[in-house]
């Protein structure tokens, strides 16, 4: 029996052990790469980040090609296939509704014709990355990742068009005002104008005080009627990992522990899919020194630091889509309108192929038949419908007013902020950047292609004229810029930015105020150490729970049912962490008080979809809270509620669905209970396969309010989608590193040791380092591979 248990114990150390190589790439000794022009040098640690020491920038970008196909080749696959709107054809039905929307844009079609417009630079840049992806497709098919094998899916070479389409996907993903347009024109239909007039979003600058709301009577727009009926075939589940939020801030000097400016970010992505959406890595040369994180499916750093400057980012909303309504000709419906004319609708055909198990040959296919105006493509053909004689156009900025180089390589060779700000003033994806340079200046500087409107604000769609509403785009000189204020630091938590003066429209969708209104509490310090950058990272502080508590203790304490968790409101330190109690009752009652507001007044399909774009009516609520406003009342009864009644109501179904589950005691809850994320492997989705193969479900900190992220929908509480996908602290007086981690690992390989090799630091906070200096670097060296030309 002894040596039985023995002989098992042995097995299933050796099972261990060759897990791990069942599905391993190369990664010593030495590789031939044909399409390098001298020898590449890759160091790694044991949490795998790579380090790239080459002769030259060209050998750089093709070595992490290589190194993002060795270790996200499927990634890689599904990030191609999202951009050419054949997502379905790679993993079934799942896939379909993000075909339409990218097949509807064209963003393929967009991709191929702007491969004629970039320049020279531009297309050596993109190409070198190309080669090496395609170098490690062509010469290691051995090697490929099991879950290609086990799917049966063949990998082709890389065109240059297809890593394009990558980079305009992401950029689309990133401009999603346009579906505020569709729920203002849903709420519209269904209320009316002047009561869906009532409802439109506020957008406030906390930095100008004039940006706060007033009692002003909002004045509905002329809308001919609408009839319009909306469901969401053209919404892709895929889209929210790009575009959410993210907190991005930097220090001056003078406020900084060092003798240069300190920044801090933290992109706010869809992060429970491993092995993450960065691949944090470093890359050396004679002329460059870089550390950040990189993406799979596009060259360069999207987050890091260089010798001279630093840069994160946040979504800044910039509106670069518009929505029109537009009138078929009733003498010929295969023509529209334009200012008095007849114009033909452009007409094209797209295929869609969906793997389908149960149709021959594997596939079935769905045929969209496209129109478009001037404009663009008319959506109101897919998935909605209009009043008979009108149609629905959506128009994208970026194939107008894109130019011939993308910024990306430009901001990796900026010695300076001055040259940063001209970088990222080329830059079509509508970001507000934050970048620091050695010399002690700081900047956040608005990229995108925004267009300078004549009419329409972009929060509803616009009637056609015969005049064109678009002018130019707004000139990056003219865009938003702050640069070394007297305050001494900048920052972005997806806020308005533009004051009250500022002379163009730039978008109606923006973060509630209170993220920022933490940093701002935060920056009151007259200095900040990297550590304090890292602290103020990780930050729970809700400053919405601290603006409205003092009202829910003071009528829950009348209430005897209520008062236990009034008790524990008074108590809590009002940071949103996992172990605290405070932080589950406010949101369960926020989220019930929210409905009660609106329920009576809307359907119940279009109240889910109001109170899930939180970004469209959360400050509005707080005007409707604060002046009892008639959309208070509950109509549904014969009593004229206030809004302290809704809230006294919205604190018993709190008490009845939080005893419900986790019993009487409110002292014993815990947010972490309800609000957790999962990480799991993208081949085999959820909590229970994510605790085999995965990194496991996880009890969370933070909200959507928190400078921590931890985003959950209304219609799925509490599950955290969203949250920080990075957390990067860079302290330019610091030669050694950067303070980094992120949800996830360096490879996406079955078993793999490095698959989530941050998740635990990133759940509990924990500092982890990226290495900036040489001597660093070798000192955690484990691997060396030599890739050879």
């Amino acid at each position: 029996m002894k040596k039985l248990l023995i002989a098992l114990l042995v097995l299933a150390g050796l099972f261990v052990w060759y897990l791990p190589r069942i599905d391993a790439p190369q990664r010593e000794g030495v590789i031939e790469l044909a399409s390098l022009a001298g020898e590449v040098r890759v160091l790694r640690g044991d949490d795998g980040v790579p380090y790239v020491y080459a002769d030259t920038l060209d050998d750089v970008l093709t070595a992490q090609g290589f190194l993002h196909a060795q270790d996200r080749l499927f990634q890689l696959e599904i990030h191609r296939h999202l951009a050419q709107g054949r997502l379905a054809e790679f993993i079934g039905e799942k896939g379909l509704r993000n075909d339409r929307i990218v097949r509807l844009v064209d963003i393929y079609g967009y991709a191929k014709a702007y491969a004629q417009r970039i320049s020279a630079e531009e297309r050596n840049y993109l190409q070198r990355y190309i080669n090496g992806l395609n170098d490690y497709i062509v010469s290691r098919q051995d090697e490929f990742p099991l879950m290609l094998g086990v799917m049966g899916h063949e990998v082709q070479p890389w065109a240059l068009e297809e890593l394009l389409a990558v980079v305009q996907f992401r950029i689309w993903s990133s401009s999603v005002n346009w579906k505020q347009e569709l729920l203002t024109l849903r709420l519209h239909d269904e209320l009316g104008a002047e009561r869906a007039a009532q409802l439109r979003p506020v957008a406030i600058n906390p930095d100008d005080p004039r940006t706060y709301p007033s009692q002003h009577q909002v004045q509905a727009p002329a809308l001919a009627e609408l009839e319009f009926d909306y469901d969401d075939s053209l919404f892709s589940q895929f889209e929210p990992r790009y575009r959410m939020g993210s907190d991005a801030w930097a220090t001056s000097p003078e406020k900084s522990a060092g003798d240069a400016p300190i920044l801090s970010g933290d992109p706010h992505l869809q992060v429970g899919n491993l092995p993450g959406f960065w691949f944090p890595m470093g890359a050396f040369t004679p002329e460059l020194r870089v550390v950040g994180g990189s993406m799979p499916g596009t060259p360069g750093w999207g987050i890091g630091r260089t010798e001279h400057i630093a840069w994160s980012a946040t979504n800044g909303y910039a509106d670069m889509v518009d929505l029109y309504l537009e009138v078929v000709d009733p003498a010929d419906p295969e023509s529209y309108l334009e200012g008095g004319h007849s114009l033909p609708f452009v007409v094209r055909t797209e295929t869609l192929r969906i793997k389908d198990g149960e149709a021959a040959g594997g596939y079935r296919q769905e045929v969209m038949t496209i129109r478009e105006t001037q404009r663009g493509p008319v959506i109101s053909d897919h998935g909605m419908s209009m009043a008979e004689g009108r149609v629905l156009s959506l128009r994208w900025s970026v194939p107008l007013y894109a130019g011939p180089d993308g910024g990306n390589l430009e901001l990796l060779r900026a010695r300076s902020v001055e040259e940063a700000v001209t970088a990222m003033g080329a830059m079509a994806t509508p970001l507000n950047h934050v970048v620091a340079d050695v010399a002690g200046n700081i900047a956040m500087v608005p990229s995108g292609m925004v267009p300078q409107r004549t009419r329409g604000d972009g929060l509803l769609p616009l009637e056609v004229t015969g005049e064109d509403n678009w002018l130019r785009r707004i000139p990056p000189a003219e865009m938003p810029l702050m640069v070394n204020p007297q305050r001494q630091w900048v920052g972005s938590t997806n806020h308005r930015i533009t004051d009250a003066d500022y002379p163009y429209v730039y978008s109606t969708h923006f973060s509630p105020r209170w993220r920022y209104t933490r940093l701002q509490q935060l920056m009151e310090s007259s200095l900040f150490s990297a550590d304090d950058h890292w602290d103020a990272n990780n930050d729970t502080f809700n400053t919405f729970a601290e603006y409205l508590r003092a009202r829910l203790v003071a009528l829950y304490r009348m209430d005897d049912e209520l008062a236990p968790l009034a008790e524990v409101l008074a108590g809590w330190n009002l940071r949103d962490d996992r172990d605290e109690s405070g932080p589950l009752i406010f949101q369960s009652v926020f989220r019930h008080l929210a409905t009660q507001v609106f329920a009576d007044d809307m359907s119940d399909e279009l109240l889910t979809a109001y109170l899930d774009e939180q970004y469209y009516w959360v400050e509005r609520f707080v005007v409707l809270l604060e002046n009892d406003s008639e959309w208070i009342d509950d109509t549904r009864t014969a009593h004229v509620e206030s809004a302290d009644d809704l809230i006294v109501r919205a604190g018993h179904l709190a008490l009845a669905e939080l005893s419900a589950k986790w019993g009487d005691d409110p002292t014993a809850w815990r947010w972490g209970d309800e609000h957790t994320i999962t990480f799991y492997h993208p081949f085999i989705p959820g909590e229970r396969a994510a605790n085999l193969i995965g990194g496991g479900t996880h009890a969370v900190s933070g909200s959507s309010e928190t400078l921590q992220r931890g985003i959950y929908m209304f219609s799925a509480p509490y599950k955290s989608k969203i949250a920080d996908s990075m957390r990067m602290v860079a302290d330019l007086s610091d030669s050694e590193k950067i303070i980094a981690h992120f949800p996830g690992g360096i490879s996406e390989r079955w078993f793999s040791e490095w698959n989530a090799t941050f998740v635990e630091p990133w759940v509990n906070g924990e500092q982890r380092y990226l290495w900036f200096s040489d001597e660093k670097i070798s000192e955690h060296a484990e691997t060396t591979l030599l890739l050879s030309p």
